[in-house]
Parts: structure tokens; C-alpha cells; sequence
């Protein structure tokens, strides 16, 4: 009699293996997944642990903070701004006049009291000396500590155990409120792509019907540059003052190329400059489809509405616009690599990004949101605004 063979034949074998690469496939997708939700919810959370702080803040205060504090005092005969140009500069190299931003005002309410009892409010966030603070460290040192609250797990531009900061607040539509007494000049940012050029600092000045003078401006964002010393430019948004809802207005986004860069002149959650610690919507809302400006005037052409809902061929649905000489929309920072180049919302996830609103909840808003919006989103009080350039309500069936 024959032995019986034991084992698997050849065939058998490849059948198997074939059936586990068939299951392995089909288990890898899953588990990425999973892995996304997890840092996405961390993100969130994150998010939501900001929006206490910010709360507390707000409530002691009764007004939100400043994006970015600048060390700035009026001339004693104009009531202009004695380092107002000093701020031109934008991104650059470390800016004297610049003393905090507002992630510094909120670090007792973030579980942060050793850092704030450190930080000297009347030197700049660079400042490398010793601290007139006794027995304290310099600013520079302080804000070199890194805050994991203040980093997503998807922020691949991050870099351990540095000061980073994957979030920054809502700026509106301008990286500086003009305010009628002196505009600065206007300089273009880098990182557009194929070398274009685009408004980088962005100043929209008070002027004649039609435009956004300074009060419309305010009512685009919610957090702005401001000084100490309640200058003309300085400005405040109070909790009342968001009309639109505090759950229609977003408070903090996600942005990329925001924080840490390396070297002594980019540290990151302290810095106060603009592209840095602020968001803003595209200037673009205020010039044509195609046209790329370092000017900014907003004298859109009323539609059918009667100009009620400023959506004409220049207007907020150009607010999140993918057109070729546009790249403000969301998640565009991806393609750059220097910090301070995109003053845009941009993150790490792959459909959208997370948003924190003002009433402390977080979404995740895909990063096709239609353009007109977002634009609602970001203002929180446009159905306040100029009639040329006034939105309707936020509709009830709106998905984000």
C-alpha cells in the first residue's frame, strides 16, 4: 500500500497566498483610514481645547484677542503710526515692533501659567537678552517650548519637539485693517506657483460707496493685528458684534504654513506676523476672476438681488475659487514648503480641513466648499456689511 502524502500541493499553496495578498489588500485601506480618523479627531480635539481657552479669554475680557500684538505708539502731531511701516515686511526676518501673538495672551487658559507669569509683554517675541522679568528666561526662550495642543498629527511640516502651530485665527479679508490715517505700501508674498504674483499684504482703505471702508472690513473676521495702546487701527471684536452667529463664523482653521521654520528669526506660536498667525479669504473676492492685483478695492456689480447677496462676476464666490491665477483657495499651501508663504486655510487631511467656530464647536469643511460659502463662514457680520457687497443669511439646508 501506498503512503498518503502529506502537505499542499504547489497549486494549493498559491491559492492560499493569493487569497491572504487579496485580504491584506483589502484590510490596509481600512486600517488607514481608521489612522485618519484618529488624527483627525485628534485635530478636532485639539481644536476644541483651543476654543476653551479662547472662551475664557473672551469672557474676562469681553472681546476676542489680538491676531498679533505689535509694539506701536501714535505720533504726537498726525495720530499716525510711528512703526506702522516697520510691519511691511511681510513674511521676513524677525520684526522689532512685534511683541506677541495671541496664542501668548491665552497660555493661562491653556494650562500654561508658568510660560505666561515668564513672558515680558513689553519686549518683542525674538528678544534674546536677559528678560527685565528677575530670575526669568528671555521671550525667545519661552517661546521655544513646544505645545503639543498647538500641533495636528497631520501637519507633516511640523518638526519635533520645536515650537510649532498648525492653527491660526480669522483675519477676514486683509492681513491689515487699513484705518484712513496711513496705508502701508503693499508687498507680495512668495510661494505662488509658475512665479506669479498675488496681494500678499492685502490693505483694503476706507473709501467711497462700494468698497469696504474700515468699519465693512471689520465686520469680515473677527481677530486683527493690533497694538496695546488702543491706536485708531486697533480694533476688537466683541462677542455681540458677531451677528451672522456664532455658530455660522469661523473662529480658528488649520494652515500649514504657519509656526515653526527654523532659526532664530521664525519662532513659531509667538510670532505675530500675519501670514504666520492669521487667516484671511482671498483678496480676490475684490478683483476680477482672472486679474492678479496688489490693489484692493471692492466695487462689485449688484446682481439680481439688488446687490443684497454680492455674488456678481467679482464677488464672495471667488472666496475658495480653483482658477489658474488664484491660488488662495483651501489646502493650496500643500505645494509649498516655506512657513509664512500662504496666509491661506491649509492642513494635512486629505478631503478638508478642520475648522473651531466661535461657539466652540469644530467642523470638518471639505476643501470644495462652495466659495460663497465659506465667504459667509469667514465674516461674522456680513448681512451687516455695505449693500454693494452685503451677504444674504447662511441657508438652513447648507451641508458643509
Amino acid at each position: 500500500m501506498k503512503r498518503r502524502r502529506r502537505g499542499f500541493t504547489l497549486i494549493e499553496l498559491l491559492v492560499v497566498i493569493s487569497i491572504i495578498g487579496v485580504l491584506v489588500g483589502l484590510l490596509l485601506p481600512a486600517v488607514n483610514a481608521a489612522r485618519e480618523a484618529g488624527r483627525r479627531a485628534q485635530c478636532q480635539n485639539n481644536l476644541k481645547n483651543i476654543g476653551l481657552g479662547l472662551t475664557q479669554f473672551i469672557t474676562s475680557k469681553n472681546s476676542f484677542p489680538n491676531a498679533g500684538t505689535f509694539l506701536d505708539a501714535p505720533d504726537s502731531k498726525t495720530g499716525a503710526s510711528t512703526t506702522f511701516a516697520t510691519i511691511n515686511s511681510i513674511p521676513g526676518p524677525l520684526a522689532v515692533a512685534g511683541l506677541r501673538s495671541w496664542v501668548v495672551d491665552i497660555l493661562p487658559f491653556l494650562d500654561q501659567t508658568d510660560l505666561s507669569n515668564a513672558w515680558d509683554p513689553t519686549n518683542p517675541y525674538g528678544t534674546w537678552s536677559t528678560a527685565t522679568i528677575a530670575n526669568q528666561p528671555p521671550n525667545a526662550t519661552v517661546a521655544f517650548a513646544p505645545l503639543p495642543i498647538l500641533r495636528c498629527p497631520d501637519d507633516i511640516s511640523s518638526q519635533p519637539g520645536k515650537p510649532n502651530l498648525s492653527y491660526v485665527v480669522n483675519g477676514g479679508f486683509s492681513l491689515w485693517p487699513g484705518d484712513g490715517i496711513a496705508t502701508p505700501a503693499v508687498t507680495a508674498y512668495a510661494g505662488d506657483a509658475a512665479g506669479k504674483s498675488a496681494p500678499g499684504f492685502a490693505t483694503i482703505t476706507a473709501g467711497s460707496s462700494g468698497e469696504f471702508g474700515q468699519q465693512d472690513l471689520f465686520k469680515t473676521g473677527v481677530m486683527f493685528l493690533g497694538t496695546d495702546y488702543n491706536l485708531p487701527w486697533d480694533y476688537k471684536t466683541t462677542p455681540s458684534a458677531i451677528t451672522d452667529g456664532m455658530s455660522n463664523t469661523i473662529m480658528v482653521t488649520e494652515n500649514t504654513m504657519a509656526g515653526y521654520q527654523g532659526g532664530g528669526s521664525a519662532i513659531g506660536w509667538a510670532n505675530p506676523l500675519p501670514t504666520y498667525t492669521m487667516f484671511i479669504g482671498t483678496p480676490h473676492v475684490c478683483v476680477g476672476a482672472t486679474t492678479i492685483s496688489k490693489s484692493v478695492t471692492c466695487t462689485g456689480t449688484a446682481n439680481v438681488s439688488g446687490g443684497v447677496d454680492w455674488v456678481g462676476g467679482t464677488g464672495w464666490n471667488h472666496a475658495n475659487a480653483r482658477e489658474t491665477n488664484n491660488y488662495d483657495y483651501i489646502n493650496y499651501g500643500q505645494n509649498l514648503s516655506a512657513k509664512g508663504t500662504s496666509p491661506f486655510p491649509s492642513s494635512g487631511h486629505p478631503t478638508g480641513i478642520n475648522m473651531l467656530m466661535c461657539d466652540g464647536s469644530t467642523k470638518f469643511i471639505t476643501a470644495t466648499i462652495d466659495s460663497t460659502t465659506f465667504a459667509k463662514l469667514i465674516t461674522p457680520a456680513g448681512s451687516k456689511l455695505t449693500p454693494t457687497v452685503r451677504q444674504l443669511p447662511m441657508s438652513s439646508d447648507v451641508s458643509f
